[in-house]
């Protein structure tokens, strides 16, 4: 019985492994995976074990416009690509609602105030990096093994039994240091990121955000920079290379 049981869990599974894999195909979404969060504190969480991570790839063209400072084709990228993701990622939470399990669409761009507005309800990057698709940069950014820091995230918690993938990556920046070299509010620290470090052990948020808001007023409200991500040489957006 327990092995028809487990036979059947497993079908289950795999059918909606598959159903969510159709769901975000013609969505923009360049790569998934699935990542057990239940190592992670209850709030932190959010009473959930598992987390659906997914990356989409921004546009190469609008970026490459982007050397000195932002553009205001970038902003509105941005813009559009959180609407995306948070389309998506209520479509997913919606079906996996309808198969009988909790969902909760993580918003793409959306600071709590109760931690100082300079974080989400719950980390993209964390559900990416436990889903072993990539690493966090000297930078503090998500990096993808293919597609590199050029990406936006998106996330689902749930309580479906979906697993989870590769093992977290180690960190591949070695001793280059471009992202910190080329940030304008000289936040980046230059550390090499570490499973379980703290964000700002590599970032001064603070300091990104208020230079933002300050230089880039007259670009999309100061909310956008892009200079740390479109000079990774994983980015390979401006052609540099790794040292």
């Amino acid at each position: 019985m327990e092995r028809k049981k487990g036979w059947s869990n497993n079908v289950k599974k795999k059918q909606i492994i598959l159903q969510v894999s159709d769901i975000v195909r013609h969505r923009g979404v360049g790569d998934f995976g699935f990542a057990d969060i239940s190592i992670l504190d209850k709030d932190e969480g959010r009473g959930y074990g598992q987390a659906i991570s997914l990356v989409f790839p921004l546009s190469r063209g609008i970026l490459s416009e982007v050397e000195t400072e932002p553009t205001i084709t970038y902003f509105h990228h941005y813009r559009t690509m959180n609407r995306l993701i948070d389309d998506t990622t209520l479509q997913l939470a919606l079906f996996l609602e309808r198969q009988g399990y909790r969902a909760y669409p993580v918003p793409a761009s959306q600071s709590d105030p109760e931690t100082g507005g300079y974080r989400a309800v719950f980390s993209h990057k964390t559900a990416a990096v436990l889903s072993g698709m990539g690493w966090i940069g000297k930078s503090a950014l998500f990096i993808h093994s293919r597609y590199g820091p050029a990406v936006r995230l998106g996330t689902v918690l749930t309580d479906a039994p979906l697993g989870s993938g590769s093992e977290p990556m180690e960190s591949r920046c070695g001793q280059c240091t471009r992202c910190r070299d080329v940030c304008p509010a000289q936040a980046i620290e230059g550390v090499k990121w570490q499973m379980g470090m703290a964000r700002n052990q590599l970032i001064d948020v603070r300091a990104c955000s208020t230079h933002m808001k300050e230089a880039y007023q007259h670009i999309g409200r100061g909310v956008v920079c892009g200079l740390c991500m479109v000079h990774c040489p994983f980015g390979a957006i401006q052609k540099e290379k790794v040292q």
